[in-house]
């Protein structure tokens, strides 16, 4: 299956090619029905526009359920949660 963590990046950085990334994480994450994962990245780069929760971003087997960013202290900080969808990559 494909790794949703270099997946989510390489979507973001085809989104805002200016930005570098810093540092990222992540931490497995499941619910009684679903298994998935929690992801904190940090880049330098110019802060994203309003609508990247918007954004459709295509990550095979893997959905983007949730993704928020926020600039802090003049670092952008995305996080997160993608959700395995079971189709075959």
């Amino acid at each position: 299956m494909t790794d949703p963590h270099r997946a989510l990046h390489r979507a973001l950085v085809r989104l805002y090619p200016s930005w570098t990334l810093l540092s990222s994480e992540t931490t497995p994450w499941a619910s009684v029905t679903f298994y998935g994962m929690r992801h904190v990245m940090h880049y330098r780069g110019p802060a994203p526009d309003a609508s990247l929760g918007e954004q459709e971003l295509a990550l095979a087997g893997h959905l983007v359920a949730d993704i928020s960013a926020r600039v802090q202290d003049g670092v952008i900080v995305i996080e997160a949660l993608t959700i395995e969808t079971g189709e075959p990559v």
